[in-house]
């Protein structure tokens, strides 16, 4: 019995691709030995990891242009990851947004585009894939929530907001799913210095804080004493992606050096 993950032959749609990780998430999944798509709104972003793809593991690669807050975008991705690949297998819905605004100066835009991206866009990228999923019976959805989706932050009151529905609509879809043999779990990753983090950090500063500061008292409490990293968190994905999760549903799982226990 090999204990090594194996994706030969399979295919993986993922959404934000292009950088962070997404980006090394896909890489690992195309080293397993998965053809890859990605959606990504930055497509020159994407379209440089396609291109280290195919010249690093010799499997097939494709991106498109995808904002998915948008329906019309998303559905289009699709279609066109199927058109390319054949069918999908896996899908890794990684793409997400952070916006660090005190409670009570948020606005109803920037509420909005939170919600609207982490939220609306992991509900209809998940519906779209079953779409292709439900008549083949079988597949792995792997959706990006946060340990903001297990603990409210006050920091950042929306993001938890939209993770914690997140968790939720992984649950749910979960169960759905489950009569067609198709797993969905979640990630939960802690504090991992990606752009969101730089946009945090530079939100901070622009608001009369220290940025410096305030990392170091969010990484010590962890109980590890060390930040995340993209790669922490892109194995649980493709571990969520493979035979070994086979009998795995509805789970968010904290990649968090526990800082999150539940």
């Amino acid at each position: 019995m090999s204990v090594a993950i194996d994706l030969s032959g399979k295919n993986a749609l993922l959404t934000g691709g292009g950088d962070g990780i997404g980006k090394v998430t896909a890489k690992m999944l195309a080293e397993a030995g998965a053809n890859v798509f990605i959606g990504d709104l930055n497509l020159e972003n994407a379209q440089k990891t396609v291109e280290e793809i195919k010249a690093e593991f010799g499997v097939k690669a494709f991106c498109c242009k995808c904002n998915v807050a948008s329906v019309e975008d998303v559905n289009a991705m699709v279609d066109e990851a199927v058109k390319a690949l054949g069918t999908i297998d896996i899908l890794n819905n990684i793409a997400g947004v952070s916006k660090k605004v005190d409670y009570m100066d948020m606005t109803e835009d920037v509420y909005d585009m939170v919600m609207d991206i982490n939220t609306k866009g992991t509900f209809f990228v998940d519906q779209a894939v079953l779409r292709v999923m439900i008549p083949n019976r079988k597949g792995k959805i792997v959706n990006m929530s946060s340990m903001s989706g297990k603990e409210g932050y006050a920091t950042n009151v929306a993001y938890s907001a939209s993770k914690f529905a997140v968790t939720g609509i992984t649950q749910a879809v979960a169960k759905y799913a489950a009569p067609y043999n198709i797993n969905v779990n979640a990630v939960c990753p802690g504090i991992v210095r990606t752009q969101i983090w730089e946009g945090l950090l530079r939100q901070t500063k622009e608001q009369g804080g220290d940025p410096d500061a305030y990392w170091k008292e969010r990484i010590s409490a962890i109980p590890l004493q060390r930040p995340q990293t993209p790669e922490d968190v892109a194995r649980m994905f493709v571990y969520l992606s493979s035979d070994f999760a086979d009998n795995m549903t509805g789970q968010g799982i904290n990649v968090t050096g526990g800082l999150i226990l539940h």
